[in-house]
């Protein structure tokens, strides 16, 4: 099994991409970044931080916007990375 791709070096070119609204390259990318930050897992601190601030951004548009897939990916990853740390009742 490979190891799932970091999430914060795809956030950050995933806001570089933000001025770029105009081109249609850089509107493709910026789809395939935001599916791959929606479906990421979330295995580190940096991935947790990159896709609590990708749904921020998605927030900001429009709440409406923001994938289901990305919130059940962001909570798997809190259970991995503090699952002992949590309360049942949390969990």
């Amino acid at each position: 099994m490979s190891k799932p791709a970091p999430l914060m070096p795809l956030f950050l070119a995933y806001q570089h991409l933000a001025g770029c609204a105009e081109c249609e390259a850089a509107d493709r990318l910026r789809g395939s970044l935001e599916h791959a930050l929606a479906a990421g897992e979330v295995i580190s601190a940096d991935d947790l931080f990159a896709k609590a601030r990708y749904l921020q951004d998605c927030g900001r548009i429009d709440p409406g916007l923001i994938p289901m897939e990305a919130l059940d990916t962001l909570v798997a990853g809190v259970a991995r990375l503090l699952g002992p740390g949590l309360s049942q009742a949390a969990a």
